[in-house]
């Protein structure tokens, strides 16, 4: 048994090493996993996607932080606006009426500095919880993605490896058929057997290298499905390390015991939208709320007839020079509080209630969906698990039907007819055996993803 393990693993490594030398890639199947999940698209977006869900809830959370702004402004008036009513009161001062009176100067500038700050909001602080569940909703997604795909590839992996052993055994079927026609013609040449003998085996040869064509396209279909589920270029050449009977080996036990549906990712997705539907409603009810804002002022400005005389000193009379410039600052707050908007914020409300409640009944549904598909996964599994014994003690019993139909035959006791019908059925239980060895592996990955085995 320790030569045997010892000859398998050195099978391997050359086999390894040989397709290495050839410009292939090796992939054992956690390592074709591994790959897929780092470098699929999907799963890319999915990553992208998370950073974006951080820095949206970086944008909001701005938003309760202090605003500030600045501004300069730049005027030139080049018809400056006149004031008729001041201008017909000048007669008062016993100025006629037809004095121009102006209230301002060609050249204007304002400039200042506004701070603005949200002080209380209802709604800000709910939008944070929010955005928080939303975060938490992209790193699920992320989580979910990635399973899809480990379980998409383990899947594909183990139906091509199942093709790639169907293949091998019938090109040994192959072999030994051909090196049975080839003695039957030589017994035909020396005529001691009819002709039909031989068109009989020709026609099984026919057959098989029909069946070795098919399962070799559908291997090669594997593999380029493969590479594009590993996220690799069809182009590119991979070489699978872990065959049918190695991954058989590697199944591990599924625990059969009560199942959780919050075990699911899907189920976490699902209760994340129930709160963000909740946190949706509270928004809504929240415009009932008061709001409040801060804000403050510094700046200044001037007038001035030329361009030139903003950095001046103004002629004060008297012998007296000021700055052109004149600075204000103010402080101040806004309330703003909702009286009466028709009843839209109660429709609004209404609303987010009805979408809360259909979110809980997803949820809800999901348990008794995600139930029923690990009662239908388990039963699958163990009939699969039985049809695969049934199904090597067959093909045992085949493989032994065929050498001793092929020793009469040889021995001239034995019909054509016999030995064919005994070929293809031996052809026949191969495949189904190694049919029956993927659909427990594909089928203990159907039972681990329902039992939210990551």
């Amino acid at each position: 048994m320790r030569k045997a393990c010892i000859l398998i693993a050195f099978i391997v490594v050359v086999t390894a090493l040989k397709a290495q030398s050839e410009g292939f890639r090796t992939f054992s199947l956690k390592q074709a996993v591994e790959y897929g999940v780092q470098n699929n698209v999907s799963t890319k977006n999915a990553k992208l996607s998370e950073t974006e869900a951080k820095a949206r809830n970086h944008e909001l959370l701005s938003i309760g932080l202090p605003q500030i702004n600045a501004n300069f402004d730049y005027t030139y008036y080049i018809v400056r606006p006149l004031s008729p009513a001041f201008s017909k009161s000048l007669s008062v001062f016993g100025l006629p009426p037809s004095t121009k009176l102006y209230f301002t100067l060609p050249n204007n500038v304002t400039t200042g500095a506004n701070l603005s700050q949200l002080v209380y909001d209802t709604r800000f602080f709910i939008g944070i919880q929010t955005f928080k569940e939303l975060l938490k909703v992209s790193k699920l997604t992320t989580a979910l993605t990635e399973q899809e795909i480990r379980y998409t590839i383990i899947k594909n992996y183990e139906e091509t490896q199942s093709a790639k052993k169907i293949l091998s055994t019938l090109d040994s079927n192959l072999v030994i058929l051909q090196k049975l026609l080839h003695d039957t013609r030589e017994t035909y040449k020396e005529g001691l057997i009819e002709e039909l003998d031989v068109n009989r085996l020709e026609l099984g040869e026919a057959t098989l290298k029909s069946q070795i064509n098919t399962t070799h396209n559908m291997y090669d279909l594997g593999i380029s499905y493969l590479k594009v589920m590993m996220g690799m270029q069809i182009t590119d050449k991979i070489a699978l390390t872990d065959d049918i009977e190695t991954l058989r080996k590697q199944m591990g036990e599924t625990s059969l015991g009560a199942f959780d549906p919050s075990q699911r990712l899907e189920s976490q997705l699902l209760q994340s939208s129930v709160m963000l539907r909740d946190y949706d409603r509270k928004q809504k009810k929240a415009g009932y709320y008061p709001s409040m804002y801060g804000f403050a002022n510094f700046g200044g400005g001037s007038q001035v007839d030329h361009a030139s005389d903003f950095f001046k000193k103004a002629d004060l009379g008297n012998g007296q020079t000021g700055s052109n410039w004149y600075m204000q600052s103010y402080v101040g707050f806004t309330i703003k509080v909702p009286i009466y908007d028709g009843g839209q914020k109660e429709a609004s409300v209404k609303q987010a209630r009805i979408e809360l409640e259909k979110a809980k009944n997803d949820l809800d549904n999901f348990k008794n969906q995600s139930s029923l598909q690990v009662e239908s996964a388990k039963t699958v599994f163990a009939t699969n698990l039985s049809e695969e014994e049934n199904a090597r003690q067959t093909m045992l019993l085949n493989n032994k039907i065929f050498s001793k139909t092929q020793l009469k035959f040889k021995e001239g006791v034995g019909s054509s007819f016999e030995l064919i019908q005994t070929q293809q059925d031996k052809t026949l239980n191969q495949i189904k055996y190694f049919n029956a060895v993927k659909n427990v592996l594909t089928s203990k990955a159907d039972l681990d993803k329902a039992l939210g085995i990551q």
